[in-house]
């Protein structure tokens, strides 16, 4: 047992990711850039959840109002010349941003397109060196 008030923090339990994205949506009054600002920290922070992945995060954003969509790029983790994992997923929200919100979007999957036959690099030939390859 653990001194009184001790708390233990919780391991997180993940599925296997092997892609992961970043968007973001800023509102009216504000500027492409605030959208760009939170890339840095959250991949970095996504890489770290994930283990060190090797592969450029993907993003992408825009400046809209309320109801805007974003179709966000996947890439895989390790290696971004994997084209079964190629994709995109559209967000948005009926009612967001407003003029002074940014909603920001991370997208993870679990695995590659359903019946991806594009051929190129399989996931199972990653050296897992430059991100690329």
């Amino acid at each position: 047992m653990g001194s009184a008030g001790a708390q233990t923090k919780p391991t997180p339990v993940l599925p296997i990711l092997v892609a992961m994205v970043l968007g973001a949506i800023v509102g009216s009054a504000g500027e492409l850039e605030h959208g760009a600002l939170w890339h840095v920290p959250g991949g970095y922070a996504m890489r770290e959840i994930l283990g060190g992945a090797k592969a450029i995060v993907a993003s992408t954003k825009k400046v809209g109002g309320p109801g805007t969509r974003l179709d966000v790029p996947i890439t895989h983790i390790n290696a971004s010349y994997v084209r079964s994992h190629f994709g995109a997923i559209e967000v948005g929200l009926a009612d967001a941003p407003r003029a002074d919100e940014i909603l920001l979007a991370l997208v993870m999957t679990t695995g590659p397109r359903v019946h991806a036959r594009v051929g190129g690099l399989k996931a199972s030939e990653i050296k897992g060196e430059d991100g690329l390859r």
